[in-house]
């Protein structure tokens, strides 16, 4: 869906700049060529090579951006939205209240009133302890130390081998089917939706990888057979379109606040008029876009998604285990999956599943996520000014100016040669 909206404001810019080339008098067009004409004043020259360590700088915070959006935000996820609450029961024998002291005398008669029954006796013959435990996935430290005892310090990338098998035939497939059908942005939620049912079951291998202990067969062989992928196919249909409505709910609300047509001029106008009332309903105008977003993404994406990944752990063979608690009766029940109709309650079952508590856990790692990536990408962009300002800010600055300059030159020139070539048709 972001390919037809990214051509639709490109558009529109590309008209803009020619709209704005067009009324450009003659004196701004000197101003530009003067401009074009200081890096080569200037006298020095820029090596290229003297980029190489901005160039590595992004690189390496792109590198731990992605490291931190897969392993948080893939892994450590889909363990949080399976893992169920899981506590121990310590059993112990009853202190005997005279092991220090003798027992005090008794008649008869009060013997006979102390003896307790049968039921009684078994009770107080042992003592149970119940300790909750915390969940792994509470805390980002504790879930990664618990990959690293499971699988060494590469678990913490654990299926990232299927998941760029998975998302590269995603892309390839639903961008081909798309261009075929030309219809727009309905092509492209039709194809979507239709390669993400093609590929269930491969997604059900790669989130198999990133849940269960490692296993020694290859991914074609944990693939589950066919007959068995009928619970699949609700809940993936249910993600596939909730990951659309994620993105297009926001876009059409957009539109519908009429956003792309606001100009820039309208705005500044309100801000130097100090007029209070359209600044705010223009305010609330542009934050109703990610409001929207975000709303959908929790009451919708967010449970759909949790779905999904739940029932694919129930589909783990009985050979293999999760790394973390995973009550799969609680989920199935007495469901009998090969019974028709059985998908649609066991969908709706494991929805009612998802209570508050790994909702919020599972939420709170992706706004830990958000941070982190916030956090290196603000470290990388003050070692990159650091670096420009090494190289040298003011040589930098002359030859972007003048470099931008040449751009809108050529800009006007191919616009003058439009025009002319249209007026002489």
């Amino acid at each position: 869906m972001s390919g037809p909206i990214l051509g639709h404001l490109v558009r529109r810019g590309v008209q803009a700049a020619q709209d704005h080339f067009t009324v450009a008098d003659p004196a701004y067009v000197a101003k530009l060529q003067q401009d074009a004409e200081l890096y080569e004043q200037h006298g020095q020259e820029i090596n290229p090579m003297e980029f190489l360590p901005i160039v590595i700088t992004a690189i390496i915070a792109l590198a731990i951006i992605a490291s931190i959006r897969y392993t948080v935000g893939e892994v450590m996820s889909s363990l949080a939205m399976i893992e169920s609450p899981s506590s121990t029961a310590i059993i112990e024998p009853k202190a005997s209240p005279y092991a220090d002291d003798a027992p005090p005398a008794y008649s008869d008669a009060e013997k006979e009133t102390l003896i307790p029954s049968e039921a009684d006796a078994d009770a107080m013959d042992v003592e149970v302890t119940v300790i909750a435990h915390k969940p792994v996935t509470s805390k980002i430290t504790t879930t990664m130390g618990h990959l690293q005892r499971v699988g060494g310090f590469r678990a913490r990338w654990r299926g990232l081998g299927l998941s760029i098998l998975y998302h590269g035939l995603h892309g390839a497939v639903s961008n081909l089917l798309a261009g075929g059908m030309g219809f727009g942005i309905v092509g492209h939620f039709i194809s979507y939706t239709a390669v993400s049912l093609g590929l269930a079951r491969l997604h059900v291998v790669w989130t198999h990888s990133m849940i269960a202990y490692p296993s020694a067969k290859p991914f074609w062989r944990r693939i589950v057979p066919r007959k068995q992928c009928g619970p699949l196919l609700l809940p993936s249909l249910v993600f596939a379109v909730a990951q659309q409505a994620t993105i297009g709910l926001p876009v059409m609300v957009a539109f519908a606040l009429g956003l792309p047509e606001l100009k820039h001029e309208h705005v500044m106008a309100s801000a130097q008029h100090e007029n209070c009332g359209k600044m705010v309903l223009l305010g609330l105008r542009f934050l109703a876009v990610p409001a929207t977003a975000i709303f959908v993404a929790l009451a919708v994406l967010l449970p759909a998604s949790t779905t999904l990944t739940r029932i694919e752990a129930t589909l783990l063979p009985e050979d293999e285990q999760t790394i973390v608690p995973f009550d799969k009766e609680a989920i199935v029940g007495d469901l009998d999956l090969t019974v028709r109709g059985s998908s649609k309650a066991l969908f709706v079952q494991t929805w009612r599943s998802v209570d508050r508590s790994a909702r919020l856990r599972v939420v709170k790692l992706y706004a830990k996520m958000v941070l982190a990536q916030f956090t290196i990408a603000v470290i990388a962009l003050h070692f990159a000014f650091a670096e420009l300002y090494l190289i040298g800010g003011e040589r930098l600055a002359v030859f972007v100016q003048s470099g931008v300059a040449q751009v809108k030159l050529m800009a006007i020139d191919v616009q003058q040669q439009a025009q002319a070539d249209a007026v002489g048709n």
